[in-house]
Formats: structure tokens, C-alpha cells, sequence
């Protein structure tokens, strides 16, 4: 019910692309309206602002997440994907004479406590990521009786980390290593950032939409998670020499941005490809959003005659 609901306002707001004053360059032709789209999203959605909110919440809901559920599993192949990514060794940061005894029972004891409540009190990313999904494709938002949606999310964004060093340790595979690690890695992308807009808009979205939006965010994330191995870990070594500790936070949260910049900018882009007149818009929309716009224009031409 709640899919044939968005279906229909697909339609509706496809029936309206297709109306629009074809005034201007930009507008003249259905790609040129397209693109319009994708600029007109990104500027109501806020991008700027909904980005560096979402890499705030990352770096205060979901990194503690991982942080404590890799000093459970003495760090493991969390540390190992942070060190090859920003190029430094978070275990250092533990590695004190004065370090917990992690083999204690009452640390144990209170870690999977504290996990738990930093979990809990983590769901302000998943809350923020649901707000801008809420935004783009005008679904309404989570009420407390579905809040488990969040804590799903938030895991699921968490163990990413741990996910994505699996498939790192692909690249060691003689010959096709490198590729594989790297199509592991888009796999890991794309089952995370399809299941999450399909918990945080209730299952409203069409398959179709989900698929295209897991796609274009795990290749966006893929080629700038390549990209960031090769740069990320001289310039997060500047910033330490520079700022000391405080530069490994200026670093991580400014790629943390870059990343939100994409996951946002990936939900805008394809909400607005959706509503593209041609063939990939009427796929993305599926059967039921068609139907739903040749009633729509059968009625307005009924309309018209009839005026006539």
C-alpha cells in the first residue's frame, strides 16, 4: 500500500517535469530538465548543511559504535581498514602502560553496557539520515514503534567497517586480488545503502529505486574509498605533524563530510533521474507510476475535450 502511495506521487511529480517551462537552456530538452532537477534537489535538500550534519552524527554515533565494538574484538580488521584508509594506526591511541585489561569479566561485563548505550544514544545518525530521505522523497518520518529501524541502520553503517576489511584482505588473492578487494567492497557498499533507505522510509521505495540508489552511492563511495588510500594517508600525516592529535580529527571528519556529500548528493541524484521522461525515468518509477501518469493524462486530455 504504502509502495502504490509513492508510485503515485511519482507520477504526479513526473506528470509536473514533464509540464514545466521549457524557458531557458536548462529546461529545453528532458536531459537539460534533468539535470535542472539534480541542481533544484541539492538546493532545496541543503546539501552543505544536511552533509556536515550527517558527518558530525558519523563521527559522534557511528565511530564510537565501531570503536567500541573493535576494542571487544581486540580491534582486528576495524584498526586494520582505519589504518589503510587515513594511514595511521589507531591501536597506538590504546597502547598505553595504563591500558585496560580487556580480559578482565567486569570490563567485559561493562563494555557490552556501554556498547549498548552508546548504540542507543548512536541513533542520532540514523535519525538524521532518515530526516533527509524524508526530505527528497517526501515520505513521512519514524515513529517511536519502528525506532528499531534506526539501531538496524546504525549497525549495519558500523559493521561496514569490519565488512570492508574482509574484502580488503582479498587483494592478497594472486592475480585478480586487487579487483576483487575492490568489487567486495562495492558489494559491501551497495547491500549497505540499499537496506538503509529502504528502513528509514518504511519500505516505501520501489525496488527499483532502492537498487539505483545503493548503486550509484557504493560506486560514488568505492572510487573516493580508492581515491583516499592514495592521498588521505600523506595528508592526515601533514595534519598530525602540524596539529598533533587534533589533526587526525580535522582529517577524519573532513573526509567524513566528503563521504556525506555523497550519500546525500546520490539519493538527490536519483529521485531526480526517476522523474526523467525517458526510458531509465519510467524504469526507475516502475509499472504502477506509469499506469499511473497515462490515467492521469487520459483524464486531463478527457478534460480538455470536454471544455472544448
Amino acid at each position: 500500500m504504502r509502495s502504490t502511495k509513492l508510485s503515485v506521487t511519482l507520477a504526479r511529480e513526473a506528470l509536473a517535469a514533464r509540464t514545466e517551462s521549457a524557458n531557458g537552456w536548462l529546461q529545453g530538452t528532458p536531459p537539460g530538465r534533468t539535470i535542472r532537477r539534480v541542481i533544484d534537489g541539492l538546493v532545496e535538500i541543503e546539501l552543505v548543511d544536511r552533509s556536515m550534519t550527517l558527518a558530525a552524527r558519523i563521527f559522534t554515533s557511528v565511530l564510537p559504535v565501531m570503536i567500541a565494538a573493535s576494542t571487544l574484538s581486540s580491534w582486528n580488521l576495524t584498526a586494520r581498514t582505519i589504518k589503510n584508509q587515513f594511514g595511521f594506526d589507531p591501536t597506538v591511541l590504546t597502547s598505553t602502560s595504563g591500558a585496560v585489561d580487556t580480559t578482565d569479566p567486569s570490563f567485559a561485563a561493562f563494555g557490552v553496557v556501554g556498547l549498548l548505550m552508546i548504540a542507543i544514544s548512536g541513533t542520532s545518525f540514523a535519525r538524521a539520515l532518515a530526516r533527509i530521505y524524508g526530505k527528497i522523497w517526501n515520505v513521512p518520518s519514524i515513529n517511536l514503534r519502528d525506532a528499531w529501524r534506526w539501531l538496524v541502520v546504525l549497525f549495519a553503517v558500523a559493521l561496514s567497517g569490519t565488512a570492508i576489511g574482509l574484502a580488503s584482505e582479498l587483494a592478497s588473492v594472486r592475480f585478480i586480488g586487487p579487483p576483487l578487494a575492490v568489487a567486495g567492497e562495492f558489494a559491501v557498499w551497495m547491500a549497505v545503502w540499499t537496506l538503509s533507505p529502504y528502513l528509514l522510509t518504511m519500505g516505501t521505495l520501489e525496488g527499483r529505486v532502492l537498487w539505483a540508489t545503493g548503486a550509484l552511492t557504493a560506486a560514488a563511495l568505492t572510487a573516493l574509498h580508492v581515491g583516499g588510500r592514495l592521498v588521505l594517508p600523506r595528508i592526515t600525516a601533514s595534519a598530525q605533524h602540524q596539529f598533533g592529535p587534533l589533526g587526525l580529527v580535522f582529517t577524519a571528519i573532513s573526509w567524513l563530510f566528503v563521504l556525506s556529500v555523497v550519500i546525500v548528493g546520490s539519493a538527490v541524484i536519483v529521485k531526480a533521474v526517476a522523474l526523467d521522461e525517458a526510458y531509465i525515468g519510467r524504469y526507475l518509477r516502475g509499472p504502477d507510476a506509469v499506469a499511473s501518469e497515462r490515467s492521469a493524462e487520459s483524464l486531463a486530455e478527457n478534460d480538455g475535450s470536454h471544455d472544448e
